[in-house]
């Protein structure tokens, strides 16, 4: 009998220790699990920042190489020509419109605002660059290149802003820049909040270091700060952002600012000090975990005496299952974070960041191939006016109507409608000339107009009509060497110079749509003779 205990006793013990190993290895393996599912969402937000702030350098390094528009500056300043400052305000308004920032200013060389966006002098309490930006303006002219601010509070705007300087020179004459502003609560932050899977804690946030502070762009959870309110100083304690500025990168564990363990991830944004700090409690990763293992292990125990071969088989292959489930629901999970990057949510359609990965893809087929790519540039005449009069629920359903128009004239292989911003569109067309490309536009155009949306508030008709700008690369000019020569900038910008030109080309003729009654197609190759500003 006792030997027989003495059996049993061995054996629970031995069962139990086994089952502890089988638990610590199961935790072990879906610590890893959350690990890679918190680091994938960092570099995912990571992009996003990136190719933020490379399109905003990009919209200002392409007022820098304009030449038309320092060429028109230079004749206002210099001679005062009224048609000449009138041709500035139209170039400031456009940008206003189509690169969708907030406020865009031209200053002079000391930062005094001579013409806004709204045509007039100055905006009300905006006269000049405040001191805090006024060193990234300097920077700007004596670097001939853009130069991105860091980002500041509520002080000549009413909104927490950031400022990207465009420098323009007259020959090698300085003569002021363009200062681009945009509200960060719409281009920034919308990039990290809110956090793209079911979670009650994890949280993504953009610091840096302020003298002996950590500056949060948005607060933490729990804090009840406005944006760029929050401060956490740095000899408080070793919490994840201290940690994060200190140096620490990759996967790591700390505690938060209210003294809870975490499990964080800090990436260096490019082009910046500012660092991006995902973390999420611990006790969320592994409540749910913990309480089915332990759940698992107390059943093969208790039927131990009756059948502890069949109650470990069962187990095992409870484990095993849990295990899959779990995998493959990470995998989905991830699978469909990439997929939401690249829709745009409101009309169904390819957003930006398509239509940029797809224009590099349709540039290299083109270079191998030697054929023709072109590329439609469309924008939704009056759509302010249309939402200040009608709504923003039926500027959105009036969006998604104009993507359904236009998705309905594509079809080919490798065509691809995207919404690239606001109300406008671009339409990829590979393998079509010029001819083909204005066609396309041509029918496009009819088909909104025929859609009949009213719109009462327009300057130009009774219903929504886009314009669109139509340029196209022709065989000749996407030389192989010119590809073989390429490197991708951070962030995927569209960086290719024939890709670049065809983008600006496709810009300038859309403008000159608008400025000409709106409602039609011009074609970038007709421009010839025109002046646009």
């Amino acid at each position: 009998m006792f030997a027989a205990a003495a059996l049993v006793a061995s054996l629970l013990f031995g069962l139990l220790y086994w089952l502890h190993g089988v638990y610590v290895e199961r935790e072990h393996r879906h610590r890893h699990q959350a690990e890679r599912e918190l680091q994938s969402i960092n570099q995912l937000q990571l992009r996003a920042l990136n190719a933020w702030r490379q399109d905003a350098l990009r919209d200002a390094g392409m007022l820098v190489e304009d030449g038309l528009l320092a060429a028109a500056l230079a004749q206002w300043r210099g001679a005062a020509d009224r048609t000449a400052r009138e041709r500035v305000g139209e170039r400031l308004r456009a940008l206003k419109e189509l690169g969708h920032y907030t406020a865009v200013h031209y200053v002079d060389i000391q930062g005094k605002v001579h013409l806004s966006a709204l045509g007039e002098v100055s905006e009300p309490g905006v006269d000049r660059v405040p001191d805090s930006e006024s060193a990234f303006l300097r920077e700007a002219l004596a670097s001939a290149v853009p130069v991105m601010s860091e980002p500041v509070a509520r002080q000549v705007f009413a909104f927490p802003s950031v400022s990207v300087f465009a420098p323009l020179y007259d020959d090698e004459r300085a003569i002021g820049a363009v200062w681009l502003v945009q509200d960060l609560r719409v281009g920034l932050i919308p990039l990290v909040e809110p956090w793209p899977t079911p979670s009650q804690t994890a949280r993504s946030s953009i610091v840096w270091r302020e003298g002996d502070l950590a500056r949060y762009l948005n607060a933490p959870r729990g804090a009840n700060a406005e944006v760029l309110h929050y401060t956490y100083p740095l000899d408080a304690g070793h919490t994840a952002v201290v940690q994060a500025l200190e140096g620490v990168r990759g996967v790591f564990y700390a505690r938060d600012e209210s003294g809870r363990a975490v499990m964080a991830v800090a990436s260096p944004v490019f082009g910046t000090d500012w660092m991006l700090v995902s973390a999420v409690e611990i006790a969320e990763v592994f409540a749910d975990v913990r309480r089915r293992e332990l759940l698992a292990l107390t059943l093969p125990v208790s039927l131990l005496l009756l059948f502890s071969a069949g109650v470990i088989g069962v187990v095992l292959r409870r484990a095993w299952q849990r295990e899959r489930v779990l995998t493959q629901a990470l995998q989905r999970s991830l699978g469909g974070l990439e997929a939401e990057l690249r829709v745009d949510p409101l009309t169904g359609v390819a957003n930006r960041r398509a239509i940029d990965e797809s224009a590099r893809f349709q540039l290299a087929l083109a270079v191998r191939g030697r054929t023709p790519l072109s590329l439609l540039m469309i924008d939704v005449d009056h759509f302010k006016n249309f939402n200040d009069h009608y709504g923003h629920p039926a500027g959105d359903q009036c969006l998604k109507s104009v993507a359904a128009a236009l998705q309905a004239h594509v079809g080919r292989a490798g065509e691809l409608v995207g919404r690239y911003g606001g109300e406008e569109f671009a339409v990829l067309l590979p393998l079509s000339d010029a001819k083909a490309a204005l066609d396309l536009a041509q029918r496009m155009c009819k088909a909104v107009r025929e859609l009949r949306i009213p719109h009462a508030a327009s300057a130009g008709g009774p219903w929504v009509t886009v314009s669109v700008g139509v340029a196209w690369l022709k065989p000749e000019e996407i030389a192989l060497d010119l590809a073989r020569a390429h490197h991708e900038a951070p962030g995927g910008a569209v960086d290719w110079p024939p890709l670049r030109n065809l983008f600006e080309r496709a810009d300038m003729a859309l403008y000159e749509a608008k400025r000409t009654g709106r409602d039609r197609a011009v074609l970038y190759d007709d421009l010839a003779g025109c002046t646009v500003s």
